[in-house]
């Protein structure tokens, strides 16, 4: 199993980093973990064929975890008419939030989404879904609550990968990160603490408190990414992980 980093970016494009997505890929069939706006660019230069993403999980609906939907709803149904079914999984309304952006940022496009074969699937705190040969797992994390946020973990083959989402700490963090394969973490500023992410100096004290083989940070902002004498993995845009 691969995950490549299609962004790793805060929402502010720091450093020219590509807003935040995971390519999750094993025997030819893709999954993405969340679909920041700039998600399709990044897919293309990668040369992923949209026709092998099965599935999309959203972790909340801030516009870089999933702006880039109708991106990828548009060039499935003009660019490259789509055949194979797409289902996306995301909190409460998922399907009203798709729709309503859709037709936000292409006029007159919603109702054509019902030519795709699209399948929502919405997820609760706790919840585990089976998806075919995939389970999602997810719980609450601390962020802007109209954006319902959460933490995502996808079990798949035998891996577990998990994701914090945009998140302050919390206790969630802990079952969701227990005995995963790879647990992306955010961290969006150096030292300083403010509701909806995680600081590297809150990660030193607490870090030791998940249960991963393998700990890598995400939607840093360029004073966590360009620091030196830095104690934790950082991902960057078109990193290739082997899981």
């Amino acid at each position: 199993m691969e995950l490549t980093v299609l962004g790793c970016g805060d929402a502010f494009g720091n450093g020219g980093r590509n807003n935040t997505s995971f390519l999750v890929t094993e025997a030819g069939e893709h999954v993405l973990i969340d679909c920041g706006a700039s998600t399709l660019i990044r897919l293309k230069y990668e040369k992923i064929d949209l026709e092998a993403i099965s599935t999309i999980v959203i972790s909340h609906f801030h516009g870089d975890h999933y702006g880039g939907i109708p991106f990828i709803l548009i060039s499935s149904l003009f660019e490259k008419p789509r055949k194979n079914p797409l289902t996306i999984v995301g909190p409460e309304g998922v399907k009203k939030r798709v729709y309503e952006l859709q037709e936000a940022m292409y006029i007159g496009t919603a109702d054509q989404l019902d030519e795709l074969d699209l399948k929502f699937v919405e997820y609760k705190h706790e919840e585990s879904l089976s998806l075919g040969d995939k389970s999602i797992s997810v719980w609450k994390v601390e962020h802007s609550p109209p954006s319902l946020p959460h933490g995502i973990r996808l079990e798949w083959h035998g891996k577990k990968i998990a994701f914090s989402g945009d998140t302050s700490w919390t206790e969630n963090l802990l079952p969701l990160s227990r005995g995963t394969d790879l647990f992306i973490c955010e961290c969006n500023f150096q030292k300083e603490v403010s509701f909806g992410h995680l600081s590297y100096e809150e990660l030193l004290r607490k870090h030791q408190l998940f249960e991963t083989k393998s700990l890598w940070l995400n939607h840093m902002a360029n004073e966590v990414f360009d620091a030196t004498d830095f104690k934790f993995n950082r991902l960057y845009d078109g990193q290739k992980i082997r899981i």
